[in-house]
């Protein structure tokens, strides 16, 4: 390294000067002698960016801190996976590079692997999951978006990009609707509870029929307040639709699945919101030629349907007339029909009600007659039931005479062997049978101590039962 010039300083000592550019070498070839053969870093990738030229872009990140790295495009299509913001990776790190025309340490990769889930990733996505199970990403909350809206809230940050986008847009396709601006931070500390405010005050405002909630591009930490639960829960209690154009296509925030509509981009946000009106002029005038034409279609198919009904049914008064005439000649029947009927009719009624006096007399002597022959007959049956109830209560009288059960009754006893055999003789039992006592209330069982012979008895099978 060539020294600089020595310069006589205030105090008369010389200042001793680097030029930056030797500077640059020092610590480069410092680097190289610190970080000799090549080694794996573990990180969590931010900010992956690919160029057109193919190689990639991106910062390597922990807890403590972070450092800028980059891949060339012939190592970057050789890796089996496509790097995301968020993931946790080991990085295969061929030099540790002092880039001098930007003032910044850059790590060379040459390759890249997964190594697991990154702490921002993995905060994300347990957000996500406990954010989607409260159902306020649920497309039965969502709201449709107003066709042609008369005031239009937005929320973004006061002279951006994507502020200047969605102004110009509006203005080109709708120059009369009337915009309601609620500058906030997007990104930073603080900026998530300064766009939750931001989408309350709009609503407490009032008059927006649509909200648009906008941000331009930018790397995973510059959208994380987006992804905060303060964005997502003001946007789940909005009344007013919102649509989020966050970002760029690829990013997408948690505030992109709790909005009503979520396009890729500020400028989508606008088209999405009002319609360009030189097209729907031209859409309206479309659909006036069509309704004019079908009316035309129509008023020609009615004129032609008449003119076929007037071949057919002629002058409608000549019509008129002939029904009027064939009307009153069937009057004129009718009453000589009626004329002529009447009297025959009553001289039929007259002969009919002669007859019906006649029958009077002979009826009521009938009804006399039925009178009589009633009663006899409720007496003859009346005698018959009782002699039956006499009849009846003898033979009850009999029944009971002979019942085994009044005998009973009297103080006899039924004697029975222990298989149901009657006992009727001495001889059927032996000492020590046992036997079974029937009397006139209940049953008693005994056993045979002793038995005497009858000297007329009669073996069972010598007599008849």
């Amino acid at each position: 390294m060539n020294a600089g010039t020595g310069l006589a300083a205030p105090g008369g000592t010389a200042r001793r000067t680097v030029r930056v550019g030797d500077l640059v070498v020092r610590l480069q070839v410092g680097l190289q002698e610190l970080f000799p053969n090549r080694f794996w870093l573990e990180g969590e990738i931010s900010g992956f960016k690919v160029l057109r030229s193919g190689h990639a872009f991106f910062s390597l990140k922990d807890e403590k801190g972070q450092v800028e790295a980059v891949i060339w495009n012939g190592q970057r299509a050789r890796l089996p996976f496509t790097p995301e913001d968020g993931n946790l990776v080991l990085a295969l790190v061929r030099k540790v590079d002092f880039y001098g025309p930007h003032g910044r340490l850059r790590l060379q990769v040459d390759d890249i692997e997964p190594h697991g889930v990154g702490a921002l990733a993995r905060a994300l996505e347990e957000r996500r999951t406990r954010l989607r199970a409260e159902g306020l990403f649920d497309e039965e909350r969502k709201r449709p978006i107003p066709a042609l809206p008369r005031v239009i809230g937005i929320a973004t940050a006061a002279g951006s990009a994507a502020l200047h986008d969605i102004l110009e847009i509006l203005e080109q396709r709708f120059a009369d609707r009337h915009m309601l601006i609620r500058p906030c931070r997007v990104q930073g500390r603080g900026a998530a509870e300064d766009i939750a405010d931001a989408l309350d005050d709009l609503n407490r405002q009032g008059s927006p029929d649509v909200i648009i909630l906008g941000r331009g591009g930018g790397s995973m930490e510059d959208l994380w307040c987006f992804n905060e639960e303060a964005v997502v829960r003001a946007i789940a209690r909005s009344r007013i639709p919102i649509v989020a154009g966050i970002g760029h296509e690829v990013d997408t925030t948690l505030a992109d699945f709790a909005a009503d509509l979520r396009v890729a981009t500020p400028t989508a946000a606008a088209q999405r919101c009002v319609p360009d009106r030189d097209e729907l002029a031209e859409r309206l005038e479309g659909f006036g030629q069509r309704l004019d034409s079908s009316v035309r279609r129509r008023v020609e198919l009615a004129r032609t349907r008449l003119r076929a009904c007037d071949v057919v049914l002629g002058d409608p008064r000549s019509v008129v007339v002939e029904r009027r005439s064939r009307l009153a000649a069937l009057a004129a029947r009718a009453r000589a029909a009626l004329g002529e009927l009447t009297p025959v009719r009553r001289g039929g009624l007259e002969r009919a009600a002669g007859r019906l006096r006649l029958h009077l007399p002979q009826t009521d002597l009938r009804r006399r007659g039925l009178g009589m022959l009633g009663g006899r007959l409720e007496a003859a049956m009346a005698g018959r039931v009782q002699r039956a109830r006499a009849q009846f209560d003898g033979r009850a009288g009999q029944i009971q005479a002979l019942s085994p059960l009044a005998v009973l009754d009297r103080g006899f006893s039924l004697t029975r062997l222990g298989d149901g055999t009657i006992v009727r003789d001495a001889r059927q039992v032996e000492i020590g049978d046992g036997i079974e006592v029937r009397l006139a209330r209940g049953t008693a069982r005994a056993r045979v101590e002793s038995r005497e012979m009858a000297d007329d008895a009669v073996r069972p099978s010598e007599k008849e039962d």
